[in-house]
């Protein structure tokens, strides 16, 4: 076996054998993937209505698959080809919920005029219909070239062809994959190839931790509009609903940037708008970024005057409101409570520092049974944390990390569980009847709100994404820390690393980015040969470069002399147990981000005193 096919036989075994055994269902994860190599489990692949052959000569080896073989798909009209393979069990998407393949078109190879596109079908083949209840996932494409596509079930749009079947998180009943290129219902002519099919259980968490999206409102001013949308229009014409007096305006008086906090503003005013005058103002913010399944966190200090009714909120994207930011955007499609809605926190002054969480579906909204509400006391004066973790099958509630209610509903139907669709984030101070003739201005102020997601594949305008490596001989990656990402000198956001030392941030804006790597492990591989290597460069015998000169100068003066040298051989005998400099050093070049994302970003780091390199993490 040559090198190159020894290590693509082991890469993908890593893939396909090691499976992570009794994972939270308690359920074996299935080992699946295909390398068309002869070294493949799946053992069923079946062509309907196109011909397939395995293995079959790669016509196209590049750098992106050098592969011997792979899989020839050659459809010549079928109105619905497709190849497809089933599984013994079943995949347990709400644990590990992606899929990878590379496949190549070739221009001179498709008839008709659809834009090229491949599409993953998850089936249940015990049904005499399995297409029935399908969901799908649909990829562009490039023509005449390699490349690799995901899809992630957790992740990417999926389709339902039964509207009324569950998402496909909370189905355990998928175990036939469908691969169709080009569509169906048409007679087209397509002929690609296929490599490297794999159901990912690698690389992969389903804890939140990657932060997605965010506004830590630094900047002094008006709201970030790249961000917010203030919506203003009078839904009824007349007002707005449950009785709020108040206009919503675009007013700076009523929403801005001060001291690193967001302010909404309920003021008596009198404000004319759409026609309609009334005598408070205020502000309500829709963010310009939905998303399905994650953490939200948001550090606030609330209004506790008689009359305000502030809130930290979400609704559907597909909510039907006129003047709403996705309304807008062609989104609208279901009336309230249909659309769900996530009530994240609610207070009402005229009970103050009781905290409110609920949940509106069409099971149970309005005067909701699917609340709970908590004393927060020194809620108007301190900054308090709200947060949600939104899962495929609950809703976690929590005030300063103490769990308030969760949403727990079984058997989950459409009725009381609208929450597998993207929802947006509202936030906003209503006015109600109540207030005092002494009431002039309230304020909810919000120090940052983040959010956060699970997979390092996350999609965003501009994004990052690297590893961390040891700079020894094999690069290392090291998993055991996080990455703090900084623009313009300033925190922006941060991410714990992954298995293999990865991380990704997403959602991005154009600029400069640095990074700090915070270690979270201890260094070693300390040794006499580390303080004679640096002996000798200060003699100018062998000189040192890159990470290991930073790594030498171990007091931090700026220096490489005989005292870090000494230094070094006293840590490594046990007479000193640090040094000045710290533990680990590393390289943290800036990159730009212009229009384009940037992948596979090494950051090197390095133990303190180990000139040579030689510690394996």
């Amino acid at each position: 076996m040559t090198k190159r096919a020894l290590k693509r036989f082991t890469i993908l075994f890593a893939y396909q054998f090691i499976a992570y055994i009794q994972g939270i269902s308690g359920q074996t994860l299935p080992t699946v993937g295909d390398s068309f190599e002869g070294n493949g489990t799946n053992t069923t692949w079946y062509a309907d209505q196109c011909t397939l052959q395995r293995p079959f000569p790669n016509p196209y080896p590049n750098a992106i698959n050098p592969s011997a073989n792979v899989l020839r798909y050659h459809d010549q009209g079928g109105q619905y080809a497709n190849v497809r393979f089933d599984i013994p069990g079943n995949f347990p998407l709400n644990q590990h919920s992606r899929f990878r393949l590379k496949i190549y078109i070739p221009s001179n190879g498709t008839t008709g005029n659809q834009a090229p596109r491949v599409s993953l079908k998850l089936q249940n083949n015990g049904s005499t219909t399995p297409w029935s209840t399908q969901c799908e996932i649909i990829k562009s494409l490039g023509l005449n070239q390699w490349q690799e596509v995901q899809f992630d079930f957790r992740r990417d749009p999926w389709i339902n062809l039964n509207p009324s079947s569950w998402s496909p998180l909370n189905r355990n009943d998928f175990n036939r994959v469908v691969l169709q290129i080009n569509g169906e219902n048409n007679n087209d002519h397509v002929l690609a190839y296929l490599d490297d099919f794999v159901y990912d259980t690698l690389g992969y968490t389903n804890v939140s931790n990657t932060l997605v999206w965010s506004d830590e409102f630094e900047t002094n001013g008006g709201i970030d509009t790249n961000k917010w949308f203030a919506q203003t229009i009078l839904p009824n014409g007349t007002g707005w609903y449950n009785n709020e007096i108040q206009h919503y305006t675009n007013l700076l008086s009523n929403a801005y940037t001060t001291n690193g906090a967001l302010n909404i503003v309920a003021r008596r005013q009198n404000h004319t708008q759409q026609g309609v005058t009334k005598t408070f103002t205020s502000a309500r913010l829709n963010s310009k970024f939905s998303f399905r399944y994650g953490r939200i966190e948001c550090r606030a200090r609330i209004p506790i005057s008689s009359g305000t009714w502030p809130a930290i909120w979400m609704l559907g994207r597909n909510v039907q409101e006129l003047g709403a930011y996705w309304e807008q955007q062609g989104y609208a499609s279901s009336g309230w409570p249909a659309c769900g809605e996530i009530d994240i926190m609610e207070h009402w002054g005229s009970n103050p520092e009781i905290i409110h969480s609920s949940i509106h579906t069409p099971s149970s909204f309005g005067a909701t049974n699917n609340t709970a509400m908590r004393r927060v006391p020194g809620a108007g004066q301190q900054f308090q944390i709200y947060s949600l973790d939104w899962q495929p099958n609950r809703l976690t509630f929590a005030i300063n990390g103490q769990t308030l209610y969760t949403y727990l509903p079984n058997p989950r139907t459409t009725n009381n569980w609208p929450f597998d669709a993207p929802q947006y984030l509202l936030l906003n101070v209503a006015m109600l009847s109540g207030s005092t003739s002494q009431f002039q201005a309230d304020s909810l102020q919000i120090d940052y709100i983040r959010i956060y997601q699970d997979s390092l594949d996350l999609q965003g305008p501009l994004h990052i994404r690297g590893q961390i490596c040891y700079d020894n001989s094999t690069l290392d990656p090291m998993s055991n820390g996080k990455i703090i990402l900084r623009q313009n000198n300033r925190w922006q956001n941060d991410t714990a690393l992954s298995n293999h030392g990865r991380f990704g941030f997403y959602g991005l804006l154009p600029g400069e980015y640095s990074f700090i790597p915070i270690i979270q492990q201890s260094p070693g591989g300390l040794n006499a040969s580390d303080a004679l290597a640096v002996a000798l460069h200060f003699a100018q015998v062998r000189s040192l470069h890159g990470l290991a000169l930073l790594a030498a100068d171990v007091n931090a003066n700026g220096a490489i002399n005989s005292n870090d040298a000494l230094s070094i051989a006293l840590h490594y005998s046990g007479a000193i147990n640090s040094f000045v400099a710290g533990d680990w050093v590393y390289n943290s070049a800036p990159v730009s981000l212009n229009n384009v994302g940037l992948n596979s970003i090494i950051i090197k780091v390095l133990a303190t005193g180990d000139v040579n390199g030689n510690y394996n993490p």
